[in-house]
Order: structure tokens, then C-alpha cells, then sequence
């Protein structure tokens, strides 16, 4: 799990490829047109209700940087879903 004294970043994106058995899920940035992967979750929660989000889907997302690579992030707070996502 995450822990939450890393700094975070918002990010609005759409659901590339959703969340698969191990919990990762790509997505890509709509404002940097750039893909990214999320592994982690703060809590069972948030993984549950990404879970449910399908390839395409709109997602504005509070991540924090993972500590291996530049593209990988962990998940902190859904801030919005659907196609208002994008513009927030």
C-alpha cells in the first residue's frame, strides 16, 4: 500500500487498458497525451471502484509517484469519473 506523506499529482486521463488479475492498469493523459501505468492502491477501496472503470472511460485521478519508474504510479483519490473527467 501507499503511503501518504509522497507528494501527489493530479491527472485527467482515460482508461487505456482497465485494471487486470495482478491490479495494474494503464491509462493516458489527456492534457500530455502520454500513457502511464497504475499498480498501487491507498486502499481496497479505490482498487474496487477502478476495477469497475472499462477502457475508454474518462478518470480524473490523484496519483503518487512510484519510486522505480517514471510512468508508474499509485492511485490516492478518485476526484472524478465519466466524460466531465477530462476537462477538470
Amino acid at each position: 500500500m501507499l503511503k501518504q506523506h509522497q507528494r501527489s499529482c493530479e491527472r485527467a486521463s482515460v482508461v487505456v487498458s482497465p485494471m487486470d488479475d495482478d491490479g495494474r492498469m494503464e491509462l493516458r493523459d489527456v492534457e500530455a497525451d502520454e500513457t502511464y501505468e497504475v499498480v498501487d492502491y491507498i486502499d481496497d477501496e479505490l482498487a474496487k471502484k477502478l476495477r469497475s472503470l472499462s477502457a475508454g472511460e474518462a478518470v480524473n485521478l490523484e496519483l503518487m509517484a512510484g519510486t522505480d519508474a517514471a510512468d508508474v504510479f499509485g492511485a490516492v483519490r478518485i476526484k472524478a469519473t465519466g466524460p466531465a473527467a477530462r476537462f477538470q
